[in-house]
């Protein structure tokens, strides 16, 4: 992940972020994969920042975007 993603985002890294996240049915309960940040994802990314400690505004920032590619980077 390199950019910035939130509400209204819409682009390829939101269709990838949606598929990571649906892995977890816990956060990402609906597991839809639009490639549209809504309520729905935002709700997801909220629930994956409290489970890893980072401040859940619902945006993928730096410390988000770290967390993702840290868990879900190819070894």
């Amino acid at each position: 992940f390199k950019k910035t993603l939130q509400f209204g985002s819409r682009n390829a890294e939101v269709t990838l972020l949606q598929e990571l996240l649906k892995k977890d049915p816990r956060v990402y309960p609906a597991g839809l994969v639009t490639g549209y940040f809504g309520k729905l994802t935002k709700a997801a990314v909220i629930s994956f920042q409290k489970n890893n400690a980072i401040s859940p505004i619902g945006i993928v920032g730096p410390k988000t975007r770290s967390k993702l590619n840290e868990i879900y980077s190819p070894k």
